[in-house]
């Protein structure tokens, strides 16, 4: 998986679940199908820690609008960082 596969499964990710009527089960499926992959491929030169913590906590995500924002947060600076570094 390229850095530019995992930046864009990730930006898919966020709209999913940020959507009004986000699908949860979508949303966690793509999660865990993301997760697999960096799983079972190399990782990305530059993958952070929160990449990881944020494909496994779909359901915190889903119940704790706080823990949620501050995970997109994380996530958004992980993406600005990674789409310069791909550049």
């Amino acid at each position: 998986m390229t850095l530019k596969e995992l930046s864009a499964a990730l930006q898919r990710i966020l709209e999913a679940e940020q959507s009004p009527d986000a699908d949860w089960p979508e949303v966690e499926k793509r999660c865990h199908r993301t997760l697999g992959l960096l799983k079972s491929h190399p990782a990305p030169d530059y993958t952070d820690e929160i990449v990881y913590v944020f494909l496994d906590d779909a359901r915190l995500r889903r119940d704790d609008a706080d823990y949620a924002r501050v995970q997109r947060e994380r996530l958004r600076n992980w993406l600005d960082g990674s789409e310069k570094i791909s550049r």
